[in-house]
């Protein structure tokens, strides 16, 4: 038993996934559940678009942001907030005064002043890809680098130079982590708490 799993859909449910969030050219910034509870996972614009069938087990495995949403009942929705770093739920609004979140990529004004979009992070490929979960993030004097599991030591071929604007837009949940990241530090993502915990290089 996956004593992880934190939704109540059993991990090896048939999902949809966005073409273009699956092929990492748009962020996962919105996810639905039928009527049926099928869950759907969609990045910015008009819904429906063109999507692809995988497991939900693989949709929480490549974006781990996910797992934060087991309160997500059958006919919800939920859009990513860049603002408030969590996902904000789809509603009606009664009073027609309501702001209601807008499944959209990061921009300028949420984007954090102190992170320089441009900057190039080193990135293990098979996390990239979604073959293996992003673990973590290390800070060595020879820039930062996100990992999967295992121990830090990577060839340089197993790693792709990604700048930290599509660092943030594959993982949303990223963004407090490189906020708080110190030199000689690294921050591992905890599954069970879903948040990210500190500690020191050896």
């Amino acid at each position: 038993m996956n004593t992880d799993w934190k939704l109540k859909t059993p991990p090896e449910s048939e999902v949809f996934v966005d073409d273009d969030v699956l092929a990492m050219r748009a962020p996962l910034v919105r996810v639905h559940r039928d009527d049926e509870g099928t869950w759907s996972f969609d990045g910015p614009g008009k819904n429906p678009r063109p999507s692809k069938k995988t497991m939900l087990s693989a949709v929480v495995g490549a974006w781990p942001h996910v797992a934060a949403l087991s309160e997500l009942d059958t006919g919800g929705a939920a859009v990513w907030s860049w603002k408030q770093h969590g996902w904000a739920s789809e509603f009606e609004c009664e009073c027609g005064s309501c702001e209601q979140p807008v499944a959209a990529d990061i921009d300028r004004g949420s984007w954090p002043s102190e992170l320089q979009p441009q900057t190039i992070l080193s990135v293990e490929q098979a996390a990239l890809s979604g073959q293996v979960s992003l673990t973590d993030i290390i800070s060595t004097p020879g820039g930062i680098a996100l990992l999967g599991p295992g121990d830090h030591r990577r060839t340089a071929d197993l790693m792709a130079p990604v700048a930290l604007a599509n660092v943030i837009r594959r993982w949303p949940h990223t963004v407090q982590a490189l906020r708080a990241l110190k030199e000689d530090r690294g921050m591992r993502w905890n599954p069970e708490n879903l948040n990210w915990h500190e500690y020191v290089l050896a």
